[in-house]
């Protein structure tokens, strides 16, 4: 049995002059910055250096910047008409990842979850700005960062349509990413 006296002693400092607690939290500490020193931007969150697949593929006009409203999606097709290609454009009101426009908060993505495939139609969720919970898993990406896994079993980012402004209009040109249920984004379109 523990006296009153004991009860408390777990966080004083012992006879060596450090606790159970302290020495955890220092320990916890000086691994985290090893290993972010032998494994650079695998620790931490930031990884400018990543590399992803980008396929460019026609140009295709999805929208016009002045007709864009904050967090009010507009759904279209890319880069063919199957069930497989709706994709979302929205203006996020700040800056988002691979955005256009004078805010460079405009961005698209692919309405179908890289884990199976479930519809991410009208699952924008404005107060986060992410994208989901996916009806399949509960899978949620971020849309201001180039549509990365929040939470849920997606082990891959939402492909993300690239944009770019001619004018007013919004032009689809390419993906970045792989579109689910492909194994290649251009699989699906007529040879010009």
């Amino acid at each position: 049995m523990v006296s009153p006296d004991q009860s408390h002693s777990v966080c004083r400092p012992t006879s060596v002059g450090c606790s159970r607690r302290h020495f955890l939290e220092a320990s916890a500490a000086v691994t985290t910055v090893t290993l972010g020193v032998l494994f650079p931007n695998r620790v931490f969150s930031e990884d400018e250096n990543r590399s992803v697949r980008v396929v460019h593929l026609p140009r295709q006009k999805v929208g016009r910047l002045s007709e864009l409203q904050i967090d009010q999606p507009v759904y279209f097709r890319y880069p063919d008409d199957s069930d497989l290609s709706v994709c979302m454009l929205v203006r996020t009101g700040e800056r988002s990842g691979g955005g256009i426009g004078a805010d460079q908060d405009v961005v698209a993505f692919s309405c179908r979850c890289t884990h199976l495939g479930g519809s991410l139609e009208q699952e924008y969720r404005s107060r986060h700005k992410v994208v989901g919970p996916c009806p399949l898993h509960l899978t949620t990406f971020d849309v201001t960062r180039h549509g990365m896994v929040v939470a849920g079993h997606a082990t891959q980012a939402l492909p993300q349509i690239l944009l770019e402004s001619d004018g007013d209009d919004v032009v689809a040109v390419g993906i970045a990413g792989l579109l689910y249920g492909r194994s290649r984004n251009d699989q699906f379109l007529s040879p010009v």
